[in-house]
């Protein structure tokens, strides 16, 4: 099934799967944890799961009154966990897949998430504005909607109702992009021009978590071989037709730059790479910032030219 209709459920099946955008697999994460809060919940991320220690949780629910929840997390399918399904009846099983394949698991039990559109991003706005009891206007909700990641929206709206209790399109460039429009875009660009970007990212890193830049820069390597694709296929010279409006100047002229400075395999090499060294950040036992500065480490070392 699709998000909006688990949304539309009365009653939350005692067995389901999640899998596809990840935004929207942590967000469900968050609101079933919320949800069942005052449950016997137990959590098992990746590595961490036990298939018999899962089925003992599951079975007891009658032992101690009100109902156990189990909450798995993992890039593949665990061995048997379809057998699980036979201790649900008086308990929930939750499974969030961040695998790249389908999973063919748990019958019609699921809940497939897509990227999420300009409309929902602006509902997730309004949601999270509602919430921290500040105006922002439609123009500013649309330009945020188009220029931020979903999982960057919390924290940036929150930075917002610090400021004031409207906000404008003026405001929120000030704010919100002052850092991001431009220091990310300089830092992007550094990196895949083969440039020193060490100055930069230690600015950066002084004001953000170093969690958030690997997926920002992932997403926007994956972004500029999207143009590269579009002006490839269509020869044109600027991003509005693919973008549906129209970048600032100079950030399109930057963008088509470096969009027309990389190969094929340059995309390919860097996208397997940079997903490994997340995937890396997120599984491993490794310290997540050791795991961090080796992904520098490679990306001082790329050159596209």
């Amino acid at each position: 099934m699709y998000k909006k209709d688990f949304d539309k459920l009365e009653k939350i099946p005692n067995y389901m799967l999640f899998f596809g955008n990840e935004f929207y697999l942590q967000e469900y994460e968050n609101k079933l944890l919320d949800k069942f809060k005052n449950e016997n919940i137990l959590k098992m991320y990746y590595d961490e799961f036990d298939f018999d220690l899962a089925k003992t949780h599951l079975s007891q629910s009658s032992l101690f009154g009100g109902q156990s929840v189990l909450i798995i997390k993992h890039n593949k399918i665990p061995p048997k966990i379809e057998k699980l399904i036979e201790y649900t009846k008086d308990s929930y099983l939750f499974f969030f897949y961040y695998g790249s394949k389908k999973p063919d698991i748990f019958k019609k039990n699921f809940v497939r998430f897509f990227e999420p559109n300009l409309r929902e991003k602006i509902f997730l706005i309004e949601e999270l504005s509602k919430k921290k009891n500040v105006t922002i206007t439609q123009e500013a909700k649309l330009f945020l909607a188009k220029s931020l990641e979903p999982s960057f929206l919390k924290n940036e709206i929150e930075k917002l109702s610090l400021y004031k209790e409207e906000i404008d399109l003026k405001d929120v460039k000030e704010i919100v992009f002052e850092f991001k429009e431009e220091s990310f875009e300089d830092i992007f660009v550094s990196i895949l021009k083969g440039e020193d970007f060490f100055e930069k990212l230690n600015n950066f890193l002084e004001v953000n978590d170093f969690k958030r830049f690997l997926p920002s820069f992932i997403k926007y390597v994956r972004d500029i071989y999207s143009y590269y694709l579009y002006i490839k296929n269509t020869g044109s010279s600027s991003l509005e037709g693919f973008l549906g409006y129209k970048l600032p100047y100079d950030i399109e002229k930057k963008r088509i730059e470096i969009v027309l400075s990389l190969k094929e395999k340059d995309y390919y090499e860097l996208l397997k790479n940079l997903l490994n060294f997340e995937l890396l950040m997120r599984n491993s036992d490794k310290n997540k910032e050791a795991v961090f500065w080796e992904a520098m480490a490679y990306l001082k070392n790329f050159k596209s030219f």
